[in-house]
């Protein structure tokens, strides 16, 4: 047995209370003006009515800034607030926005986000973190839109890069695991951060195939650990193709492939090696890139800590947010 240098289990952190703000807000006179600190995603040139409703909590944010830690919840399909096991936020997060900010908005301690700040392996006072509650990265946009966005995301994380930075963790379920790596594409597409060391986690990460993103297509590979009866799968993508740039670049997905909606086709992705995607996955680990297949379903494996049945959240807990912890503990220096 190897011996770990920390539990495999890990502890939950405390709750913080933060403020989220709009990346373009709206001012008294209802005019949309870039918020301070936010101007790159207004001049990335997605609309203002997308913009505004992306909100991002600066948790901390530091002069020095040896790491930068990005995490974004999944994509808001409702009235309602999405919850999430990433960022920490409940279902009602929302519930205080205003056309300028969502002030007092909670991060559950038993969050990736809370418990990686109690860990410290990222210190504060050293580290600038962020939570995106809302990254309006929706699956239906048009290609270009949702390439705006990107570059929005892409310009506003590299404008923090200071001359200590380095290393750079994102995280992000669902739509925002989506967003974390074709981020993460666009940052290692840029060679004057050849220096940093680049850590994403994506938790059932979903793009969408029928636009080819994140080079999906109309493939499905079989979760092999699916529950019996259902049709759990991903659609397959070449990822090598994706990251030709893989210096310092470290990828996990964890993948259950459950249809997100009925009959939609929306659906996570599945890297796959070889000429062709196999029809049944199996676990992946190319040094840069790993992808473990879990059972649970896709809210599951979003927020571990309150969906699955009371008797089954200690394990998916330690299939999905401590699998990351464990990932990320073996390859940080």
């Amino acid at each position: 047995m190897e011996t770990q240098s920390r539990p495999l289990t890990y502890p939950s952190g405390g709750a913080r209370t933060v403020v989220s703000r709009r990346v373009v807000y709206k001012n008294g006179s209802g005019a949309y003006l870039a918020a301070a600190g936010f101007e790159q995603f207004r001049a990335a040139g997605a609309p203002d009515l997308v913009l505004h409703n992306i909100r991002i909590a600066e948790v901390d944010a530091p002069g020095p800034r040896e790491a930068l830690v990005v995490m974004s919840a999944g994509q808001k399909i409702s009235s309602s607030g999405h919850s999430s096991g990433v960022t920490g936020q409940s279902s009602n997060w929302d519930a205080s926005c205003d056309s300028v900010s969502c002030p007092n908005v909670t991060l559950d301690g038993r969050s990736l986000a809370m418990k990686l700040d109690t860990l410290g392996w990222f210190p504060r006072g050293r580290t600038y973190l962020s939570v995106v509650n809302d990254n309006n990265f929706d699956h239906l946009f048009d290609s270009d839109t949702k390439q705006r966005i990107v570059n929005g995301f892409s310009g506003w994380l590299q404008a923090q890069v200071r001359p200590e930075t380095r290393s750079i963790y994102l995280a992000g379920s669902s739509r925002g695991g989506c967003l974390m790596m074709r981020l993460a594409q666009a940052l290692r597409a840029n060679g004057a951060l050849d220096g940093i060391d680049l850590y994403v986690s994506s938790f059932d990460g979903v793009c969408r195939n029928s636009q080819g993103e994140l080079g999906t297509h109309d493939t499905k590979i079989d979760n092999p650990v699916r529950p019996w009866g259902t049709f759990y799968g991903a659609w397959a993508t070449d990822l090598s193709a994706q990251f030709p740039r893989r210096q310092r670049l470290h990828l996990f997905q964890v993948v259950g492939g459950q249809e997100v909606a009925p009959a939609t086709g929306i659906r996570a992705f599945s890297g796959y090696a070889g000429a062709s995607p196999p029809s049944t996955g199996t676990n992946l680990d190319w040094g840069w890139y790993k992808q473990t297949w879990v059972k649970w379903k896709h809210k599951e494996i979003g927020n571990p800590y309150t969906d699955p049945s009371a008797s089954e959240q200690a394990q998916a807990v330690a299939d999905t947010l401590d699998a990351h912890l464990t990932w990320l503990d073996a390859r940080l220096p």
